[in-house]
């Protein structure tokens, strides 16, 4: 493949991080221990079994109870006005062994993170609500509804100082740990930024590990974040760049919402100015790398072709 267009890369990128808070992955598979989270009230065990647990790990809840629905948690997360109020509401179940609870609480605390960095600054020199909206009035059109959205959403848990909540990343721990495919892929993309400059093979094989777990569920939505997971995916010689674009293509090819009228979309044209009302990810794809496109689509169709196969093998996992 020749050159593609990195700003439709980073564009995608970013779209990424802002999809995932979006949905969940329901589905659990057996998954290696992890740490306890930290900052959890106590729960009545003795320091010497709370000891234990933290050797052992997050372990799978015993009971069975398979005729209780699970929550939407995405659907609650995108109707909630208040996100403080949000993670409050699901600490309970997070802290009961609810895998999608605990990756919701890291995707409220994960958005409004990006979000009030953006466009209200860091916390030693926040910006006001005008002061945000008189800086981005001249941006994209998006831009202004998110500012307001955001700070709606996100002002009490950012300003907040709670100390009950746990720390996000480790909440994402315990997800990935039990089984959850989404938060799986989304911890390897953490241990890969907070190894930036000091990577080496034994943790470049451990994300690996996460993603082959989380690639057996299918899931559309965690196809679209292994485009976004440095792995060295595809074949040998592949451009890189081009080849996590076709990761992104094969989600949308699964069934993801990748429609002109997405939030997928949405995100993306904040970025790019050129982006047209008919226009779904395909359709910027396509107009961001004319020449590869035919290429870009037809490793998609591939991928697809082995993920329903199975072939984990031959795509890397």
């Amino acid at each position: 493949m020749k050159r593609v267009s990195w700003a439709v890369l980073a564009a995608l990128c970013v779209a990424a991080a802002f999809l995932v808070w979006r949905f969940g992955a329901g589905h659990a598979q057996p998954a290696d221990s992890g740490e306890a989270i930290r900052a959890l009230p106590a729960t009545g065990e003795s320091g010497e079994s709370a000891a234990e647990a933290r050797k052992t790990g997050p372990q799978q809840p015993q009971d069975t109870q398979t005729s209780v629905p699970q929550p939407d948690y995405a659907a609650q997360l995108r109707a909630a006005p208040d996100y403080l109020a949000f993670v409050r509401s699901l600490l309970g179940a997070a802290r009961a062994g609810d895998h999608v609870a605990q990756l919701y609480i890291f995707r409220a605390f994960d958005y409004c993170n990006d979000g009030y960095r953006a466009y209200f600054g860091r916390p030693e020199a926040r910006r006001t609500l005008d002061d945000a909206l008189k800086r981005q009035a001249m941006r994209w059109p998006y831009e202004t509804e998110e500012v307001r959205r955001v700070y709606i959403r996100c002002h009490a848990l950012m300003e907040s100082d709670a100390k009950d909540l746990g720390e996000p990343v480790e909440w994402l721990r315990l997800a990935s740990d039990g089984g959850n495919p989404l938060a799986q892929v989304l911890f390897a993309q953490q241990q890969w930024r907070a190894t930036i400059g000091a990577d080496d093979a034994v943790k470049t094989d451990e994300r690996r590990r996460l993603v082959a777990m989380a690639i057996r569920s299918r899931e559309p939505e965690v196809i679209w974040e292994i485009g976004s997971t440095p792995l060295e995916l595809g074949p040998d010689g592949a451009e890189v760049g081009a080849e996590y674009l076709s990761w992104y293509l094969a989600a949308c090819q699964r069934g993801l919402d990748c429609s002109p009228q997405s939030d997928i979309v949405r995100q993306l044209c904040r970025f790019d100015p050129n982006c047209q009302p008919f226009e779904s990810v395909a359709d910027v794809l396509r107009r961001g790398n004319e020449n590869e496109f035919p290429e870009i689509e037809a490793r998609a169709r591939t991928i697809n072709e082995k993920i329903d196969a199975g072939d984990w093998e031959a795509l890397g996992f």
